[in-house]
């Protein structure tokens, strides 16, 4: 008795055999089916509140609204460039501990990397009027100087003392011979030469840097009486005239989903 092949047979039904046209509406499988949500066409206003304060300082010709927008990027507290921090550089329960703060300028690492300490050109307006802007500006542009001078490893000198280190087993910089000391000393005469001249005046000193380590250029100022939750006499910022201000206004087209969704 022969035995029947049909395997060509259902090669030949399976190659002609139609796709599926798609899931079953009663399929629980395949979840909810979501209609595409039309366009919006309503434009809201930039999240970021100084970008709007630029736009009005660009309009009004203020030269000074890029200052002012950086200081309006730090919330009020330790971080912000005009917060008066408690003085560590004098003995507690003290009479110029209770009536002096300090404002901090921090490190600007665009400048040189980590090559030298720099810092930051940011003027904090809680200065004013002790410490003029073009003075600031003026002082951070010396230190700074000096700074960049004095750790230059890419000049004669600093590879001269270099030499002369490891030939004197470190006598010469112990001596205090390499241009390094030689110009970080200079530096911190002409610091203790400015409060003496200018900022005795004032009540304005600038702390040694060698005390803070170069990490921060520490300012004693008298206490301007801000405390940290004092928003009220906290110096403003556009964050604050931003707040204050009345929020806008947006008008909706009639068939506009937005304005079905709010009257449903």
């Amino acid at each position: 008795m022969a035995v029947e092949h049909h395997e060509p047979a259902s090669a030949a039904v399976r190659d002609h055999a139609p796709f599926p046209a798609g899931p079953r509406a009663d399929d629980p499988e395949v979840g909810i089916k979501r209609t595409p949500s039309p366009p919006p066409r309503v434009s809201l206003p930039p999240s970021r509140s100084t970008s709007m304060h630029s736009h009005t300082a660009s309009a009004q010709g203020d030269g000074d609204g890029d200052d002012d927008d950086t200081d309006s990027e730090f919330p009020w507290g330790p971080s912000h460039p005009c917060f008066p921090h408690p003085n560590p550089h004098v003995p507690l329960h003290t009479e110029i501990y209770d009536n002096t703060r300090i404002i901090r300028v921090k490190r600007d690492w665009m400048v040189k990397g980590d090559i030298a300490p720099t810092f930051a050109n940011l003027y904090p307006q809680i200065l004013d009027p002790l410490v003029t802007e073009d003075e600031f500006r003026k002082i951070i542009k010396k230190i700074n100087d000096a700074l960049l001078d004095a750790h230059d490893p890419f000049t004669l000198r600093a590879w001269l003392d270099s030499a002369l280190g490891v030939a004197t087993a470190w006598l010469w910089e112990d001596l205090g011979l390499t241009k390094v000391k030689q110009k970080l000393g200079a530096l911190e005469r002409w610091i203790e030469q400015w409060n003496r001249s200018v900022g005795q005046e004032q009540g304005v000193q600038i702390v040694s840097l060698r005390r803070t380590g170069y990490l921060t250029l520490d300012i004693q100022i008298p206490d301007p009486q801000l405390g940290p939750d004092t928003s009220s006499t906290r110096p403003n910022t556009q964050q604050d005239d931003l707040m204050s201000a009345a929020p806008p206004t947006l008008h909706f087209d009639a068939g506009s989903p937005i304005a079905i969704d709010v009257r449903s």
